[in-house]
């Protein structure tokens, strides 16, 4: 697939691209108008949550998506290893749910909270499709990668490509990723 094409690509889904020697960088949609809302209510700036970490990983969740359940695990590890360095990570509920259906406040088998996007304001501002799709922003809301997880879907093997694993840890050297974008694996979103 050619830049050109990937560019048309992004650029339908609100999010421009810019070419560097290294990678494809995303740039950034504004998040200061995005407000999340934790499990007991709390209200959230998502600039104010960015500009606060060194890196903040916004992950899209959906209860019914298997795959989501399988990669939660792969999310726990990263962000034991990874937060004492300065990574948040955000788990973004932007699904619509019949009326009665509550959504859980904590991702099944990890301690990383769940927040709602009502309305599906910020899924849509990034262009997010599917369950897993990862977007990282460096501290000044700089959008440094968008993509999965990894290259798996249902069942996590034993050697994965690491996508996120390794877009972070090139972040975190202060080096942009070999690759800015991958393709997200999951179940597609159900938007309000």
């Amino acid at each position: 697939m050619s830049a050109r094409t990937i560019s048309a690509i992004l650029a339908a889904t609100a999010v421009s691209v810019s070419l560097s020697a290294r990678a494809t960088e995303p740039q950034a949609p504004a998040l200061g108008d995005i407000t999340l809302r934790s499990g007991g209510g709390e209200a959230s700036n998502l600039q104010k949550v960015v500009s606060a970490h060194r890196l903040t990983v916004v992950v899209f969740f959906s209860a019914t998506c298997p795959c989501f359940a399988v990669h939660s695990q792969r999310l726990r590890e990263l962000a034991q290893e990874l937060s004492p360095k300065g990574v948040q990570f955000v788990v973004v509920d932007s699904e619509r749910h019949p009326a009665g259906e509550t959504t859980a406040t904590k991702v099944a088998g990890t301690e990383l909270p769940i927040w709602r996007d009502e309305g599906g304001h910020l899924a849509r501002r990034l262009g997010a499709r599917y369950a897993t799709e990862s977007f990282v922003f460096d501290g000044s809301g700089q959008l440094r990668y968008r993509g999965g997880i990894d290259d798996q879907r249902k069942y996590l093997g034993p050697n994965p490509k690491a996508h996120l694993r390794e877009a972070l840890a090139h972040l975190l050297d202060n080096d942009a990723p070999a690759f800015a974008t991958a393709k997200a694996l999951g179940c597609a979103l159900r938007l309000m």
